[in-house]
This record gives C-alpha cells, structure tokens and sequence, in this order.
C-alpha cells in the first residue's frame, strides 16, 4: 500500500513537471525564432570585409570608452553619442553588404567582353536586319554595367566615410583619456567646454553617416534615423 501511494505521488510529480515545462520549452523556442540575431531586412557584413572590420574597430572603440567612463557620471553624455555613432556605422555596414550582394550578381568582367562583342557585331551590321536587336542588347548590357559602377561609386563612399568616422572615434577616444584627468566638473554639474567639444564632434560624426547612407539610399537614410 505504502508503495502504491509513493508510486502515485512521484507520478503526479513528473505530471505537474511536464506540464510546467513544456509550455515554457516553447515559448523558449518560439523566442528564438522571434529574436533574429539581426533585425529583419538587415543584411551583414561578411566577416573580415571592410566593412565589417569597421564596425569591429568602432564597437571595440565604444567598449574601451565605457570602461574608460567607469562612474563618471558627468561624461555619460559622451558615450551616449559613442554609441550613437557605432549604431549608425552597422547600419551603414548592412547598406554595404546590401551594395556588395547587388554587385556579385553583376558579372562585370564578362559582361564588358559582351559589350564589346556587341559594340564589334552593331558595326558590321549597319542596315542590316540584326541591327535593331544588336542594338538593344547593346544598352542593355552597356545598363547594367553603368548600374554596377553606380553602386561601386556608392559602396565606396560608405566605406570611405566609414574608415573616416571610426579613425576620428578613435581620435576623441584617446583625447577623451588625456581630458578625464584634467576635467574639472563645475557647479550644476556640467563640465568644462572641452567636454562638450567632444559630444558636439561626436554627434557631427554620427550626422555625417546618416546624410551619406541617405545620399546612396533614401529610404535606408530616413530609417536610420529614427
């Protein structure tokens, strides 16, 4: 009788268990394939790209600022603004990849040898009945070539503007070191115009990465913003 009752209670045990777990081990689940890695629509940089190395540099650049800050609560606004510029360099990063993925359909190299076939073929058969097709063929390779080099144009502005944004980050890094062991903090808290010389150059660093990505991507650049 007495293992019957143990036996019976040990059962409801496991019952209850199963019934408290299973639910949360889908909701787990289901968490994990609401929670992308990367927010939907945003392409990565490939790893070890330039892009990507960017990106890298500029959160390694943010982590240091953090450690650097510790609890000095008065420079808190500058890694605020860190952060705002390396959350506008990833995505301008994704816009790069989204810019290296368009470009790797377009086989440039083969294409041009086309064109030039085709430049060859246009000339032989001036007022000939091919002449029409040849032709249209003609520009519509001479098209996506010229859409090729439009995003090359576009891509490497991004990284330019990129490389330009991370080496000054850098700069107001290791300025912002050398600033902390001089900064005096005034009365209401605020510290001396140094100071605010860095979150003013900061912001015009996060600023100028906005008005590149919408000056490649219109859309992108307005959602970037937000």
């Amino acid at each position: 009788m007495l293992l019957t009752t143990v036996l019976l209670v040990v059962l409801v045990v496991i019952g209850i268990a199963a019934v408290v777990t299973v639910p949360l081990m889908i909701r787990s689940t289901r968490r994990q394939v609401a929670e992308p890695d990367a927010a939907p629509g945003m392409r990565k940089p490939i790893m070890g790209s330039p892009a990507q190395v960017w990106v890298s540099r500029g959160e390694r650049v943010l982590r240091e600022l953090g450690a650097t800050l510790g609890e000095n609560a008065a420079l808190h606004g500058v890694s605020a603004d860190a952060a705002g510029v390396v959350a506008e360099l990833r995505l301008t990063a994704s816009q790069v990849a989204e810019l290296d993925h368009a470009l790797a359909r377009i086989p440039v190299p083969s294409l041009e040898q086309e064109r030039g076939e085709l430049a060859a073929r246009l000339a032989e058969s001036a007022g000939h009945p091919a002449e029409a097709d040849l032709a249209r063929s003609h520009d519509a390779v001479s098209a996506r070539l010229a859409a090729a080099r439009r995003q090359r144009d576009q891509r490497d502005a991004l990284l330019a503007k990129m490389q330009a944004t991370v080496t000054e980050l850098e700069q107001a890094r290791d300025e912002l070191t050398e600033l902390i062991g001089s900064t005096v903090v005034v009365d209401d808290g605020s510290t001396e115009p140094a100071t605010a010389q860095l979150t003013g150059r900061l912001d015009a660093l996060r600023q100028g990465l906005v008005e590149v990505r919408q000056a490649s991507n219109p859309e992108i650049g307005r959602g970037g913003q937000g």
